[in-house]
């Protein structure tokens, strides 16, 4: 799993930046470094990653301001902070940023592996791969492109992932009708609409149409 990660680990300190890199680099299909916060953010930038690590006590800007500026480029990327302080405010602070996790110090290259697995898998839990080169985020309700991601509706996502729960066999018209309308709501018009309003915001290949019967999702 570690394997398939691009990690960004930003960190001042030289030496303690030096040795995780020397110790980690080698855990993760790449394993960038940067000294200060925008230098950090100028790698991002450029480059694509899956997880951010940053120190919270830097020159120029700190931590708390580079997860505002990347929550402001990606709601979905984790951020994991790393500070020396345990007061509450500053933890809230970060929170609401968007802060996914936060790990206080001192710890070791160990310590820090198992916050990135830890985050890895929930990550893995929450991130569903489709086709066409998109994913689905479960807490999020997005669907994600390369570049931009697509905000479903309560009732588009509890179809969405009702058909990503069933997709190895076709979802009858029934079946939808019970669990997204009452009885006098339903109408096939509105269950078509429903369906092109999805297609629109993920792919027009990606769910297919039984007629008269129902739909099924394509992952490959």
């Amino acid at each position: 799993m570690l394997k398939s990660l691009q990690v960004l680990y930003i960190e001042d300190e030289d030496n303690i930046r030096e040795l995780m890199y020397e110790v980690l680099h080698q855990e993760f299909k790449r394993f960038e470094t940067a000294a200060d916060a925008l230098e950090g953010l100028e790698k991002f930038e450029k480059k694509e990653f899956d997880i951010v690590i940053t120190d919270i006590e830097m020159p120029r800007i700190d931590g708390l301001e580079l997860a505002k500026k990347i929550r402001e480029r990606s709601r979905d990327i984790p951020i994991l902070l790393l500070t020396a302080y345990s007061e509450k405010e500053r933890l809230i602070n970060a929170i609401k940023i968007g802060v996914n996790r936060y790990l206080i110090k001192p710890f070791g290259p160990q310590k820090l592996l198992e916050e990135v697995c830890d985050i890895a898998k929930e990550r893995c839990k929450q991130i569903v791969p489709l086709s066409d080169g998109l994913t689905y985020n479960y807490e999020t309700k997005e669907v994600i492109h390369s570049q931009a991601s697509e905000t479903l509706t309560k009732k588009e996502a509890r179809f969405f992932e009702y058909l990503l729960q069933n997709s190895h066999r076709v979802v009858t018209v029934e079946e939808l009708k019970k669990i997204l309308w009452s009885e006098k709501e339903f109408s096939e018009d509105a269950l078509r609409a429903l369906v092109k309003r999805v297609r629109r915001k993920s792919s027009k290949s990606l769910i297919k149409n039984y007629p008269r019967i129902g739909y099924k999702i394509i992952l490959s």
